[in-house]
């Protein structure tokens, strides 16, 4: 906390460095006078912006702490394909599949893909390739 009489001082020197912003000549006495009147009313009048730096890394903490996942949830993110992991996504709310290839129960997505059979049937003395799909 400032004195009062501290106070006081800068106060008084405020109305001679207003006038020495006034006058055109600046000269090194007029450019303290300024530079004391501009800090003190700078140090009186603006409140402190400084942060908490212990409530901030407390935060910061707090956020990067990790829930606790339970066993589902690991089961699932990190078990091998199978009835048990598929058990495990479905109680822990995680979806079974991510999209084309393997689901959590082990079922594979292949697509819907048509058989073909090749045959060499003999016409007119010749072979003939014949593709036939189903």
């Amino acid at each position: 906390m400032k004195s009062p009489a501290a106070s006081l001082l800068i106060l008084a020197s405020l109305p001679s460095a207003i006038w020495a912003l006034s006058s055109q000549t600046f000269n090194r006495r007029n450019f303290f006078q300024v530079a004391t009147a501009s800090v003190a009313t700078a140090s009186i009048t603006m409140p402190a912006f400084a942060l908490d730096m212990d409530a901030f890394m407390n935060q910061q903490l707090v956020q990067d702490t990790p829930k606790e996942v339970t066993d589902d949830e690991r089961t699932c993110k990190y078990g091998a394909p199978g009835q048990q992991k598929g058990d495990a996504c479905v109680r822990a709310g995680m979806p079974t599949s991510k999209g084309k290839g393997v689901d959590a129960y082990g079922n594979v997505d292949r697509g819907d893909f048509v058989r073909c059979t090749t045959t060499y049937p003999m016409i007119d003395g010749q072979y003939v390739k014949t593709v036939t799909c189903k």
